[in-house]
């Protein structure tokens, strides 16, 4: 009885040690508004509730286990939420099919030497030049930075890289790694495959990132390339983001640059914004964009942002914005709309209104 009395113990503190060397967390934002819409084509006004304004839904879990000396293993599992409907995942793959955790879905290591990880993940310059974005990445929809910039817009970049018929903003099959940082700078590289015989170029990504956080200041650039899945077209990528925090703002800047071989298109985002806490709870964002279409075409957009955000609590952020866009050219069905899910098809000019609240968890 002493002896099984004190193997329970022996277990029972094992367990203990396990469970405090081990976290998983469950996490995720519920964000959702009324976007009110007019000049919207020739049909007219329209008003709609919108998941994912502020930040995009989502939800996810995420884990780190102590291995000792400094060494953690860790996983990602995360899925976009399009709460307005009760959705979860988009369409992913060559043949496109719902990934539950189409976000993120990796695990790895990170320790001294940096971290390491594999799976499904955002391509490098979303955390780094990401971070300068004007309006820091709310409106993801239609944000020239998220569709364009971050190749988000699989109508344009869908046939590059290792995801198939989705966007290329995420990469399937991918291994990334990004150093620890010295006196503030970091670097970052990572490669996706496209896993097809004879090629190993075919559908693949290759991208290398590097970033500057010291005191106010803070400045990052990525540089990307994807081939097609023949090998025959690729895709060239370049960003840039500068960010400087003070008292009385914050000013974000970004370049992006994508341009392809085969056709010399290339589309570039230039954008600029300013983060303005106007009270302890409130801040103004006001951002400007301008998005360029080059080489097969010469287009161009403007967008004009003004968000107005009140934290209610840590957790809870109740917001308004109005957003103004035009086009050069009135948009069509078949062209690549640089104002796109604000113009639409039959228009060059739109205002779009928005009101809602995002809950963090």
């Amino acid at each position: 009885m002493k002896k099984t009395i004190l193997a329970m113990a022996v277990l029972a503190a094992c367990m203990s040690t396990a469970s405090a060397q081990t976290s998983v967390t469950i996490y995720g934002i519920v964000d959702a508004g009324v976007t009110h819409v007019t000049n919207d084509g020739p049909v007219g006004d329209r008003t709609t509730v919108e998941a994912g304004q502020l930040q995009v839904s989502r939800w996810g879990f995420k884990g780190t286990e102590d291995l000792g000396g400094g060494m953690k293993a860790r996983f990602g599992l995360e899925g976009t939420l399009f709460n307005d409907t009760g959705a979860a995942g988009v369409a992913t793959g060559a043949v496109p099919t719902t990934a539950l955790f189409d976000r993120e879905a990796t695990v790895g290591l990170s320790g001294a030497f940096g971290s390491i990880d594999l799976g499904r993940q955002n391509i490098l310059g979303v955390g780094s030049v990401g971070l300068a974005d004007p309006l820091g990445l709310s409106f993801a929809a239609t944000s020239p930075n998220v569709l364009f910039g971050a190749l988000n817009n699989s109508g344009v970049y869908g046939a590059y890289g290792a995801n198939g018929s989705g966007s290329g903003l995420r990469q399937s099959n991918s291994i990334k790694y990004v150093s620890p940082t010295f006196s503030g700078l970091g670097f970052a590289v990572m490669r996706a495959f496209g896993e097809q015989a004879d090629g190993i170029q075919k559908s693949s990504y290759q991208g290398v990132s590097t970033f500057y956080n010291a005191g106010p200041f803070g400045a990052a650039a990525a540089y990307a390339r994807l081939k097609n899945n023949l090998n025959t077209d690729r895709l060239t990528s370049i960003g840039l983001g500068l960010k400087y925090t003070m008292a009385a703002f914050v000013l974000k800047g970004t370049y992006i640059s994508n341009e392809t071989d085969l056709n010399n298109r290339k589309i570039t985002i230039a954008g600029v914004g300013v983060d303005v806490p106007v009270a302890p709870a409130m801040t103004v964002t006001g951002a400007v964009y301008n998005t360029k279409r080059y080489g097969d075409l010469v287009d161009s957009s403007q967008q004009y942002h003004l968000i107005g955000k009140y934290a209610l609590s840590k957790r809870t952020v109740a917001y308004a914005a109005y957003s103004r866009a035009n086009t050069d050219t009135v948009i069509t069905a078949t062209g690549i709309n640089l104002a796109q899910g604000v113009v639409a098809v039959g228009s060059d000019q739109a205002n779009r209104f928005t009101t809602g609240v995002m809950h963090m968890f």
